[in-house]
């Protein structure tokens, strides 16, 4: 699971030390706290297409995120349009098939705390679509902490 700050799509390979650097400079003054609680489903219950848990965070997470997002744009990677809505994907739907049971599992969790973190660092992953669906490769971690190496 992870908390998506900026979805990149197709890059070409000789791109991928610029993006390294740029993201090395997205900086925040101290560790992001979030909390993880309640579930829901995107874009709507009645047609769901992914199963998210939902977090409260601390500020410094949506500036984080915008600040991936901006050191980004001077590559050509365009800026995001939509505003930062933090989640844990669960789960993705190609089918409604079995989906009467998850939403009615899902009624019962609304008000269900999944534990909280503390992070310092972000990951640049490749995401690796296979038939059985997306596998994930950690590229490289950037510590945010000002300070921090």
């Amino acid at each position: 699971m992870h908390v998506t700050l900026k979805f990149i799509g197709h890059v070409d390979a000789e791109k991928l030390d610029s993006i390294i650097a740029a993201l090395a400079e997205v900086r925040s003054e101290a560790p992001v706290e979030m909390r993880f609680h309640g579930v829901g489903f995107f874009p709507t219950e009645r047609r769901p297409r992914v199963f998210w848990c939902g977090i409260e965070a601390s500020p410094n997470l949506a500036e984080i995120a915008s600040g991936v997002d901006g050191a980004l744009v001077p590559l050509k990677i365009p800026a995001e349009n939509r505003k930062f809505v933090p989640h844990l994907t669960l789960a993705r739907f190609d089918s409604p098939h079995g989906l009467a049971k998850l939403l009615e599992a899902a009624a019962e969790l609304q008000s269900l705390d999944l534990g909280s973190t503390r992070e310092a660092e972000f990951h640049l992953f490749e995401s690796i679509l296979q038939e059985s669906g997306a596998e994930y490769a950690k590229l490289k971690s950037f510590a945010f902490v000002k300070g921090a190496a």
